[in-house]
């Protein structure tokens, strides 16, 4: 166990008992977490990168109004 987490449970022992009920639930509820498996190419995260930095919007408000007025009549 590292210093971090053995500094923070000894922190928790000295809470009441509701209160180290919660803080091991919240930590199950981390543990239970899928963690996906997920890895990026360089070349996506820079694709990524690239669309997040565009300014440009893909449609004008006005194309959008169009779009839903068609839509929704």
């Amino acid at each position: 166990m590292n210093k971090q987490l053995s500094e923070a449970i000894a922190k928790v022992q000295t809470l009441s008992d509701h209160e180290q009920s919660e803080a091991a639930a919240l930590l199950f509820e981390f543990l239970d977490q899928e963690q996906p498996d997920i890895s990026l190419t360089p070349e996506q995260i820079a694709e990524i990168e690239r669309r997040l930095s565009d300014d440009e919007p893909y449609a004008t408000d006005e194309e959008v109004r169009a779009v839903f007025g068609r839509l929704t009549k």
